[in-house]
């Protein structure tokens, strides 16, 4: 099993994350919302699911949800909620693109709410198949504020560029400059963001780019 972007679908969305009110050190939830393809072999379940592809039958592909056998075209819709680890919760939005006797193709969105997050940079985990990549994101972060998800503070505006704090080496970016960060938003759960400068101000920065997240249940 593997779940990887559908990089063409991901280029048609405009969503953005969004958060909710804010604690001291940043939003106190997190939802991302990532285009994706995934692929299931018979015989193996949707990565962090319960639903598992038995294979091609003369009906069409056969799927067992809860238990119980679906038999789905293509085109077809095959949908699920649920919390693969403690305050994260993600509802895939799926349509089967095709499938064989071997594989089952499916393309949609992903969406993951992360309740309750404390960043920590470090390395991350990446060999998950439960993978949300490139989920487009836009912030804007007032003075004194972190980037969510991160640990990378707003300290304001400054003649070498918008001055950054919680990060190695040189600190200062300037408009179209990148920010990379990498660590965990929680246990089992990582975070790479890759977003660009595109405002900054005396009181306020504003970032866009994207958002990869792995969740290790």
């Amino acid at each position: 099993m593997k779940l990887r972007v559908f990089i063409a679908l991901g280029l048609l969305l405009a969503g953005v994350v969004s958060c909710s009110p804010r604690s001291e050190k940043g939003p106190v939830e997190l939802t991302y919302t990532a285009p994706v393809e995934i692929s299931v072999k018979a015989g193996e379940n949707l990565p962090g699911t319960d639903i598992r592809y038995v294979g091609k039958s003369e009906k069409g592909a056969e799927v067992l949800i809860a238990g119980q056998h679906a038999f789905k075209q293509k085109g077809d819709s095959l949908d699920w909620k649920g919390n693969p680890v403690e305050d994260v919760s993600v509802d895939l939005s799926l349509r089967i693109l095709w499938f064989t006797e071997e594989t089952l193709h499916l393309v949609g969105t992903g969406k993951v709410v992360v309740r309750q997050p404390a960043p920590q940079s470090g390395l991350i985990q990446t060999d998950s198949p439960l993978k949300f990549a490139n989920a487009p994101v836009t912030y804007g972060v007032a003075r004194n504020e972190y980037i969510p998800g991160t640990t990378i503070e707003y300290l304001g505006k400054e003649e070498k560029g918008a001055h950054l704090g919680g990060i190695d080496g040189y600190p200062y970016r300037k408009g179209a400059d990148s920010i990379l960060w990498e660590g965990r938003l929680k246990d089992k759960v990582y975070l790479r963001l890759n977003v660009r400068v595109l405002y900054i101000g005396e009181d306020s920065l504003r970032v866009g780019g994207t958002a990869s997240i792995w969740i290790a249940p």
